[in-house]
């Protein structure tokens, strides 16, 4: 009833404020609420396809769970995130957009002829390829095309002859890297070579395989690689003798990426070699008689001219064939890119610092005799050839003093915590502050019932002190005080109406406390009864 009495004496502008004020106050609080019960997002999956993160958000709405898209990212509630990723790992979340051995599952093997089933057959395995160089840290996504020639109706296996993976990665595949992918594809396919498979990066071009530029050891990356390891020897052999931190070694390469086939062919004039070597001997032997001489007794019948002489011949003949062969040196000679065609290596050591039994600290340059040596090592270490123009400069000089700077000391719980949840804090406190302050100084006061006002005839301000009508003129002539001195508890609304107009101020005391208006009017009246006998 207190409260309905309050809202009814309320005018028409101070009802809507007091409105206002509570509805801002309760929206606020709300908010504050809001702040404090919110759960604390946790990532859920990250990088996934619009159409993967498509169906994981409809699964999450499905389960209740409350999410935020965050760009590529998904967040949901901490305290579920492991349990919502056992749930939707169950339903097949996230679906992979690559497909592999699951393609041929569902295959009808009645209603399909041989190219069909070759055809998904090589595109599963292109899609297991791609699944198992997507596992590499550096590789975000990752597509394979197997290149087959139609099979043969005399073979029963189709045989792959080139292929080719395309790669996009977070950071460039180092050489060794892309020759594994060459060697994965290659050893996952029968019948293909590891050199027929082309390893694409998107950004950086062909790394390895056909269409390659320059080969693995002529690649920038193998080039850094080489002098690296040069250096960190020459590092370590000049601190075993400087100290730790003394040294700095700067190696520069320059590497023959040409390849050359160089074939040779040498004869030597002055050396002969037997081939071949042939002898035949023959050897005649030959009896027989011959006529006599001729005279006249030759021709007398049954003369002494009938007879003859006996003769005999031996012929002997002996042939030697022989063959020479002039020396010859077949030379062919294979000259690979990476070759170090000139090598510049700077090295530079601190001076000594010598401390004395006084405790003085002093630096001194090293000594020729040690520079001289120390050259001979490094030299040595990391074959230096003068001959195809390859240069090695030390110096000694003092090192800079770096000053040092004090160790951080680890944030305790209290410290962590403030760093994670500082703004969060600061949020509620401001709004904690704002309800406050509205619920104590703008509703309080507005729902809060006023106190009764005196009796205008029993104010200070009005009460005839001695009597006299002398007190009502004053307390009429000076509106103000007497309107401060109708209230008790002087609130602010009784300082506004004490600025109001006298007649205004008189006509809402009467309609609001008709009962001391008619005391103070009685009152009144009987002083100027008095006065006027």
């Amino acid at each position: 009833m207190s409260l309905l009495a309050t809202w009814q004496s309320l005018s028409m502008q101070n009802r809507i404020f007091s409105v206002g004020a509570v509805l801002v106050t309760f929206l606020l609080f709300g908010l504050l609420l809001q702040q404090t019960t919110k759960p604390q997002m946790a990532l859920l999956y990250s990088g996934l396809e619009p159409s993967a993160a498509g169906e994981v958000i409809a699964e999450l709405e499905g389960l209740g769970a409350t999410y935020e898209v965050r760009g590529e990212t998904i967040y949901t509630d901490a305290t579920r995130r492991d349990m919502l990723r056992l749930e939707l790992a169950r339903q097949g979340l996230p679906r992979q957009s690559v497909t592999g051995y699951e393609l041929l599952d569902n295959l009808n093997s009645f209603a399909m002829t041989s190219e069909m089933f070759n055809t998904a057959y090589w595109r599963a395995k292109e899609g297991e390829l791609s699944r198992t160089i997507m596992s590499l840290p550096t590789v975000t996504t990752a597509r394979v095309h197997i290149g087959t020639a139609k099979q043969s109706s005399f073979s029963r296996t189709p045989s792959a002859q080139t292929a080719s993976v395309t790669v996009t990665t977070n950071n460039r595949l180092d050489p060794q890297q892309a020759r594994a992918v060459q060697y994965l594809a290659a050893l996952a396919v029968s019948g293909l070579a590891p050199d027929d498979v082309a390893v694409i990066d998107t950004v950086h071009g062909v790394l390895a395989g056909p269409g390659a530029t320059n080969d693995m050891l002529g690649g920038s990356a193998d080039t850094d690689e080489r002098a690296l390891r040069i250096e960190q020897a020459l590092v370590s052999l000049l601190e075993a003798r400087v100290g730790p931190g003394n040294a700095r070694v700067s190696v520069s390469m320059e590497i023959d990426r040409n390849r050359e086939v160089v074939s040779e062919r040498v004869f030597d004039p002055e050396s002969r070699v037997i081939k071949s070597r042939t002898a035949s001997e023959v050897s005649e032997t030959s009896n027989g008689t011959g006529p006599a001489n001729v005279t006249v007794a030759s021709n007398l019948p049954e003369g002494d001219g009938q007879g003859g002489s006996s003769s005999s011949s031996d012929r002997s003949e002996t042939t030697e064939d022989t063959q020479y062969e002039i020396s010859e040196v077949r030379r062919e000679a294979e000259k690979m890119p990476g070759n170090v065609s000139r090598m510049t290596v700077a090295v530079l050591l601190n001076d000594m610092v010598i401390t004395s039994t006084e405790g003085e600290v002093t630096v001194e340059p090293r000594t020729a005799e040690e520079m001289s040596d120390l050259q001979e090592l490094v030299s040595a270490a990391a074959g230096i050839d003068t001959s195809r123009g390859d240069v090695l400069t030390m110096k000694s000089l003092a090192f800079s003093a770096v000053p040092e700077l004090d160790a951080l000391p680890s944030p305790g719980i209290a410290q962590q915590f403030i760093g994670t949840h500082l703004w969060s804090m600061i949020q509620v406190g401001i709004l904690a502050v704002v309800v406050m302050v509205l619920g104590l100084f703008v509703v309080k006061p507005l729902l809060t019932p006023q106190a009764s006002a005196p009796v205008l005839a029993e104010s200070p301000a009005l009460q005839l002190a001695d009597g006299t009508a002398a007190g009502n003129a004053a307390a009429l002539q000076s509106p103000g005080a007497g309107a401060a001195g109708a209230l008790e508890n002087g609130s602010a609304e009784d300082a506004l109406a004490a600025r109001m107009d006298p007649v205004d101020r008189l006509r809402d005391l009467t309609a609001e406390k008709p009962d001391d208006a008619a005391a103070l009017l009685m009152s009144w009246l009987e002083e100027e009864g008095r006065v006027a006998s």
